[in-house]
């Protein structure tokens, strides 16, 4: 259909207009804010300009040295001298033409300029140092190896010593051969209780030397994932559990079952519910009742609570995915599978070679949307773990809550979050890629 000119500038002027402008707005001006936030130090609580200054202060460090009059006027309109004449207050409000109307924060940026000109800033451009410490000095962010020392300078000499705990953990750390022969001279492999023994009891001064050995070399060394580790092995298991439950979910109430629209309601209302309530009730669960049937005593143990995080997010989700793989197979042909079935295709054949290609464009909506809401995860660990323990359980979002709100460092926070939009972005930008392009192949 062939549109008129004046027809597509009606549109163009009716809706793209309003659209780019709001998406200006809303996206591209806050993201651009937040990327100069990132470069400074500010803790998020210190305004942007002084509220308050002193007489002397303003008079002797602002207006003297602003050299053009109309921006000493400007100063002079939004700050007056108080009361007791000691100091000068932002005024929110000014009177123009005898009517009332407030700072703008066009007004606000020009003040923050000029102050800036005479050396009066309270967020001070510090460059790429939070992203260099988000790197190299942040040693909760990044996994890293990290060193267990398993033995007290302070405590007795052990008895025993597991064989593979004295072999991996010990020896392997023993460079010195005088240390190692020290070792082996008091502590004997038993064979039959596969440990080694403390064979004899040393004097004082050995006993001393034998225990900064320990100390000091008895140590194992572990992965620890951090935060952006935990972030992505959260991400990573919730998307294919998430996905795999609902698909399966889907494939089973597609059916002409009697139950089938009771069955899709139960299986969807747990995505109705707010996601604090859902941590708050599996958390009754994982410390009352799975203990009980298990016997697992916690659940919430460095092994275990990533594990937990990505079981109550999985129970979550999976219903809003299913509905969306359930309107996916309806979209399917019904004399597509039929004719499949008349060529003699199996059910599983069915199932590869007809009914998951063309529910491929659900499988891209279902993948983008479980990617996105994985790496921007944030009320389930802080209902569940409060992000626990340690840091084990702490995706980004969480970690950047802290900074900003618990430890008022709003530009290293904001620094992480424009690193999380920069992984958001890439990571489902190549995920769109890959699945439209299969979907074109297919």
């Amino acid at each position: 259909m062939v549109t008129s000119k004046p027809k597509k500038v009606f549109y163009f002027v009716t809706f793209l207009i309003p659209a780019f402008t709001l998406y200006a707005y809303f996206f591209i001006m806050p993201l651009w804010q937040g990327i100069r936030y990132s470069f400074t130090d500010w803790n998020g609580i210190v305004p942007e300009i002084p509220f308050t200054m002193e007489k002397g202060e303003f008079e002797g460090k602002v207006l003297r040295r602003v050299t053009r009059p109309a921006d000493r006027v400007l100063l002079q309109k939004f700050y007056r001298l108080s009361n007791d004449r000691t100091t000068y207050l932002l005024q929110n409000w000014v009177t123009e033409k005898g009517k009332h109307r407030q700072i703008t924060a066009a007004e606000r940026r020009k003040i923050k300029g000029i102050l800036k000109t005479v050396g009066i800033a309270s967020i001070k451009f510090i460059g790429w140092e939070n992203y260099r410490k988000l790197f190299q000095d942040d040693t909760r962010f990044l996994p890293r190896l990290q060193k267990t020392y398993l033995f007290n300078q302070f405590d007795d000499l052990p008895a025993t010593i597991d064989v593979k705990v004295f072999q991996k953990n010990l020896l392997n750390h023993l460079d010195q051969d005088a240390q190692r022969q020290l070792v082996l001279q008091y502590y004997r492999l038993n064979r039959a209780r596969n440990a080694y023994e403390l064979s004899k009891r040393p004097d004082a001064a050995t006993a001393t030397q034998l225990r900064t050995v320990l100390a000091e070399q008895l140590y194992q060394t572990k992965l620890v994932w951090g935060v952006l580790g935990f972030t992505l092995f959260f991400t990573f298991f919730n998307v294919i559990f998430a996905n795999l439950f609902a698909l399966l979910l889907a494939l089973a109430l597609d059916k002409n079952s009697k139950a089938r629209h009771c069955l899709r309601a139960i299986f969807f209302l747990p995505n109705v519910l707010s996601m604090v309530i859902v941590a708050f009730i599996w958390s009754f669960v994982f410390r009352l009742i799975l203990p009980a049937l298990t016997g697992i005593s916690s659940w919430f143990e460095p092994d275990l609570a990533p594990y937990t995080v990505v079981i109550v997010s999985v129970w979550q989700s999976c219903g809003y995915l299913m509905v969306i793989y359930l309107a996916g197979l309806q979209a399917i042909p019904q004399d597509v599978l039929e004719v499949a079935q008349i060529d003699g295709a199996r059910s599983w054949q069915r199932l590869h070679q007809v009914t998951l290609p063309l529910l491929m464009p659900a499988l891209t909506i279902c993948l983008f949307y479980s990617l996105a809401n994985s790496l921007k995860t944030f009320e389930v660990a802080l209902a569940l773990t409060h992000g626990g323990p340690a840091y084990l359980t702490t995706p980004i979002v969480l970690d950047i809550y802290n900074n900003a709100f618990l430890q008022n460092r709003f530009g290293y926070a904001t620094a992480k979050a424009v690193l999380l939009c920069l992984i958001i972005m890439v990571i489902t930008g190549i995920q769109l890629t890959i699945m439209k392009r299969r979907e074109v192949e297919l």
